[in-house]
C-alpha cells in the first residue's frame, strides 16, 4: 500500500462517527489480541462490572481516572477504569491504519462490516 493510500485509509478512519469508530477499534482489539486496549461505550459499565464485589469495583474507580459523567471508558495498564468523552483523542489514526493495511484479516472484517471502503482506497492513485 502506498502512501496516498495509506493516507485516505487514515481520512476514512477520521470521517467515522463515534459509534462506528468504536465498533471499528473494538474489532481491531479483537483481531489483533489486544484486549487491553479495549474500549468501552459507558452504556455497557453495569454489564462489564456485574458479577464483581463493590469493593473491586470501588478499588478500580479509585485507582483509575473515572467520572461516570464520560462517555466512554477503558481499562489501563493496571486493571483500573479510565474514562473519557473524546474517543478520538485516544485513537492512534496512523497507527490504526498501518495496522489494517498489513493485516489481511483486520482489513477484510472491517470492509465486512461496511466500516470502511477498502476498494476505494486501492483505486486511489498517488
Amino acid at each position: 500500500m502506498n502512501e496516498t493510500q495509506l493516507a485516505y485509509l487514515e481520512y476514512q478512519l477520521l470521517k467515522l462517527s463515534d459509534s462506528d469508530l468504536l465498533i471499528a477499534w473494538n474489532i481491531r482489539c479483537d483481531i489483533l489480541q489486544y484486549m487491553d486496549d479495549s474500549i468501552f461505550n459507558m452504556d455497557e459499565f453495569n454489564e462489564l462490572m456485574s458479577g464483581f464485589e463493590p469493593i473491586y469495583i470501588a478499588m478500580r474507580i479509585f485507582y483509575g481516572d473515572f467520572s461516570p459523567n464520560h462517555d466512554f471508558f477503558m481499562f489501563n495498564g493496571y486493571g483500573n477504569l479510565v474514562s473519557f468523552d473524546y474517543l478520538f483523542s485516544h485513537v492512534d489514526f496512523q497507527n490504526f491504519a498501518l495496522e489494517i493495511s498489513e493485516n489481511e484479516e483486520l482489513a477484510a472484517e472491517l470492509a465486512e462490516s461496511e466500516l470502511l471502503d477498502l476498494e476505494a482506497v486501492q483505486n486511489t492513485k498517488p
